[in-house]
């Protein structure tokens, strides 16, 4: 087990977001979805923001191993969760923003990120974190507190590596520097 003050690495085994290899991600269908194997159980996400919040990690976790775009796996995702129309259009926004601007997001994060790089943190942890950076940019009518606190909760959800302190650090930082409330 790492202590909290770690960066979880991309080569510990944390649960079902971890198993899958981008090899074998790579080789999957082009028409199925590589969270089909093993998927969560979509029934106990929330269908509110956080349903969309955890479709949109998804999404961009499962582009981050087939390299597919984010945009076409979260069609499968939030088919399968049964998100409403304006959930999904939510999460359609996050990923498209994510999607466009993950060098950006990427170099920010890797800025408040002092014993790792993006490359190197577990792929769901890193679009936790693109998640809500993503939110904390586009969104500003939402409290900065729900948002750490919503990618804390998909930390704990899709990672079992105690992830939740390294990424409310992060965000905390970031939020603490932007002088964002």
């Amino acid at each position: 087990m790492q202590s909290p003050k770690t960066a979880p690495y991309k080569d510990q085994t944390a649960n079902w977001l971890s198993t899958i290899s981008p090899e074998q991600a790579r080789s999957w269908s082009p028409s199925a979805s590589i969270l089909e194997a093993d998927a969560p159980d979509f029934a106990a996400i929330p269908r509110d923001k956080t349903g969309a919040r955890a479709a949109a990690v998804l999404a961009l976790y499962e582009s981050d191993l087939t390299n597919r775009p984010a945009i076409q796996c979260l069609d499968w995702i939030v088919s399968e969760m049964r998100l409403s129309r304006k959930l999904r259009a939510f999460a359609k926004l996050i990923v498209k923003e994510a999607e466009a601007k993950r060098s950006f997001l990427d170099g920010e994060l890797n800025r408040y990120s002092h014993r790792s790089t993006m490359t190197e943190t577990l792929p769901v942890v890193r679009n936790i974190l693109r998640v809500a950076l993503v939110e904390m940019k586009i969104n500003p009518d939402t409290h900065t507190a729900v948002i750490i606190s919503e990618a804390v909760k998909l930390s704990q959800t899709f990672d079992s590596l105690g992830s939740g302190k390294y990424v409310n650090g992060i965000l905390g930082s970031i939020a603490r520097d932007s002088a964002r409330e």
